[in-house]
């Protein structure tokens, strides 16, 4: 029994990671992609609303249906994870959004364009608290 709860928590993780992949290898191109653009163009802006945005979609149906196929207890578990996540992130990015503007909009540290990529690391955090609180 134990053994088949255990694939079955699993069991949806490689595609999970693929898709991030994916979406990751998506923006980085869209990125690279850009400097090459004329700022501004319609292939600039059709580009980057469309390229990382469709892969981020893709990698959310992918995490949907991990989760549908996951036990309750692995439900319960994400739930708790991305309401910590979440909760958290709002308040990053609420201080972020503070100190730039203290700093007349111009954050001597990396763009706020370019602190999402904190936001999985954050839901990575919170879900191994979640995890280790149900163990």
């Amino acid at each position: 029994m134990e053994l088949t709860r255990h694939f079955r928590i699993r069991a949806g993780f490689p595609a999970v990671m693929a898709a991030a992949a994916g979406w990751m290898a998506a923006y980085v191109a869209t990125r690279l992609g850009l400097r090459h653009l004329p700022s501004g163009s319609s292939e600039a802006v059709a580009i980057a609303a469309l390229v990382p945005t469709l892969a981020f979609f893709v990698f959310v149906g992918t995490v949907q249906r991990a989760v549908r196929r996951a036990d309750e207890l692995q439900r319960v578990i994400q739930l708790d994870a991305l309401a910590f996540a979440f909760s958290t992130t709002i308040c990053v990015l609420m201080g972020l959004g503070l100190v730039d503007l203290a700093h007349g909009g111009r954050l001597a540290f990396p763009p706020l364009a370019d602190w999402w990529i904190l936001l999985p690391l954050l839901y990575a955090v919170c879900l191994a608290m979640a995890q280790r609180r149900y163990r």
